[in-house]
């Protein structure tokens, strides 16, 4: 067991805000890997100690900063986590709904599910630089300008790199007959 002691009472309570603020959003980032519920909860509190460590990086009056801060930390210790096992991470993007029962439900179920996995693969095949950009805005729902404030980049260069990506991923899935 590992007891975690702070400087001050400012700090303890600045790391108590993140716990209860950001305990849903780390649980929800390691769920989005193949990973068991003991493994989620042995991750968690490793970023914690993460957290606390860094405490004085973290700025906890601008929300959707820490946030992605935390959804970071949190991805890239899970990532580190699955590399050393030798296991391959899920993709980031959410599952697809549920079959519908009759014959032709199934078939479009299927038709869109094996279009969603290309997808899913081709945009986990893109540079980091438009990989992060369509997270931010597509996953975490960022705006164009909160995406460059973010990242400390012109909203122009956000812009440019959205478009990128979706030339990029349409020429793609046009080569495999998807568009």
């Amino acid at each position: 067991m590992l007891i975690l002691v702070f400087d001050t009472s400012e700090d303890r309570d600045k790391f108590v805000i993140l716990y209860e603020t950001y305990g849903k959003t780390i649980y929800y980032t390691l769920s989005r890997y193949n990973l068991d519920e003991h493994t989620k909860e042995d991750l968690s509190q490793d970023i914690y100690i993460i957290l606390a460590v860094h405490l004085d990086n973290i700025d906890i009056t601008n929300h959707k900063k820490t946030q992605n801060y935390i959804i970071t930390i949190t991805r890239n210790y899970c990532k580190n986590y699955l590399r050393s096992k030798n296991r391959h991470p899920e993709d980031f993007l959410d599952e697809i709904p549920e079959p519908q029962t009759d014959d032709d439900g199934i078939l479009d179920y299927l038709i869109t599910k094996d279009r969603n996995n290309r997808l899913i693969e081709e945009v986990n095949k893109l540079d980091d630089i438009y990989k992060s950009v369509l997270e931010l805005k597509y996953i975490n729902e960022f705006s164009n300008d909160e995406i460059a404030s973010f990242m400390k980049i012109k909203k122009k260069t956000v812009e440019m790199r959205l478009y990128r990506a979706n030339l990029i991923l349409r020429e793609r899935l046009k080569e495999q007959g998807d568009v």
